[in-house]
């Protein structure tokens, strides 16, 4: 089949257009990528700047609840000793064993009558000595 001369010069109009059709398609399809090549350099460094600034605030509620959880503790801690103190003395005091405050108490009463004891004991010695 041959072309006839009309249907030539429609047919180079349509090929021009396909044609140029098609170098707008591929030169968008570049400007795209310079797009995105121009353009992803710039996200990028905001990405990095995001996750420094995610990291930091992160880190801080991290280290806060890490502070608050470390305070429950101590205050179980010390609920916990004095409640073993308040068991183990009532305990002790069941069994009649005095407590370490009542024996220093006793160790100092000690001392003292020790002291008079001997102040007497030198008194009469004195005494004795001069009658």
């Amino acid at each position: 089949m041959m072309e006839t001369e009309s249907e030539s010069r429609l047919g180079r109009p349509l090929r021009n257009d396909l044609s140029e059709a098609g170098r707008d398609l591929r030169l968008a399809s570049l400007g795209v990528v310079a797009l995105l090549e121009r353009k992803g350099r710039h996200v990028f460094k905001g990405l990095i700047e995001e996750g420094k600034t995610f990291e930091t605030r992160e880190r801080t509620r991290l280290d806060r609840m890490l502070q608050e959880a470390l305070g429950q503790v101590r205050v179980i801690g010390r609920r916990m000793e004095t409640g073993l103190q308040d068991t183990s003395t009532a305990v002790l005091r069941r069994f009649g064993i005095p407590s370490h405050a009542e024996i220093t108490a006793l160790i100092a009463r000690v001392e003292q009558l020790t002291a008079k004891v001997e102040a007497i004991g030198r008194n009469e010695a004195v005494d004795d000595q001069e009658g």
